[in-house]
C-alpha cells in the first residue's frame, strides 16, 4: 500500500512538473562551442563570463524581456571577446532535461533561452539558467548535439518498483 501512495505521489508530481510554463523562471543561456579543442573551449568560456558580466545588470524578475530589450548590447559584447563575428546570437526555445543540483531538481522543458553558437557549434555546451534562485549553477554536456535525457523522477520510481 506504502508503494503504491509513493508511486500515485511520483507520478503526480511528474504531471505538475511537466505543465509548469516556462516563463521568467526558465530563462537560459547557452553556448555552445566551435569545437571540443583547448583554444574553442577557452573562447566559449570568454563568452560565458562577458554574457554573465552583462546579465548580472538586468532586472532578474523580468530576464527575459531585458535580455530582449539588450539583445544589441549582448551581441556587441561577444563580437569584441571574440574578435569576429563568425558565431549566432538568438533568442529561441530549447528543450532542455531535468537536472537535480543539491537535492533541487530544476524541471525538464522547453525553455526561452539565449542561444550563442560559435562557428560550426559542435563543441560541448554551456548553460545556466538566469532565474534568481539558480544563478551561477551552470552544466556543461559532453556534446552539445548528445544530450542524454534522464528523468530524476523515473530513475527514483525505478528504485522503487525495483527493489521489491
Amino acid at each position: 500500500m506504502r508503494k503504491k501512495t509513493l508511486l500515485i505521489v511520483v507520478v503526480l508530481i511528474v504531471v505538475i512538473l511537466a505543465l509548469m510554463p516556462g516563463g521568467e523562471k526558465g530563462f537560459r543561456i547557452r553556448v555552445i562551442a566551435n569545437s571540443d579543442s583547448p583554444a574553442d573551449q577557452a573562447e566559449k568560456m570568454a563568452v560565458v563570463r562577458i554574457l554573465q558580466e552583462i546579465v548580472s545588470r538586468f532586472d532578474k524578475s523580468a530576464i527575459a524581456s531585458e535580455v530582449a530589450a539588450n539583445i544589441d548590447v549582448l551581441d556587441a559584447g561577444v563580437r569584441k571577446v571574440l574578435g569576429h563575428d563568425n558565431y549566432t546570437l538568438n533568442i529561441k526555445k530549447i528543450r532542455y532535461p531535468a537536472k537535480s543540483v543539491d537535492g533541487a531538481v530544476i524541471p525538464s522543458g522547453k525553455y526561452p533561452t539565449l542561444l550563442v553558437v560559435i562557428g560550426a557549434g559542435t563543441g560541448r555546451n554551456w548553460w545556466s539558467l538566469l532565474y534568481p534562485d539558480y544563478h551561477g549553477i551552470s552544466f556543461e554536456d559532453a556534446a552539445s548535439g548528445d544530450i542524454e535525457y534522464k528523468s530524476y523522477f523515473w530513475e527514483k520510481l525505478k528504485k522503487i518498483l525495483l527493489d521489491r
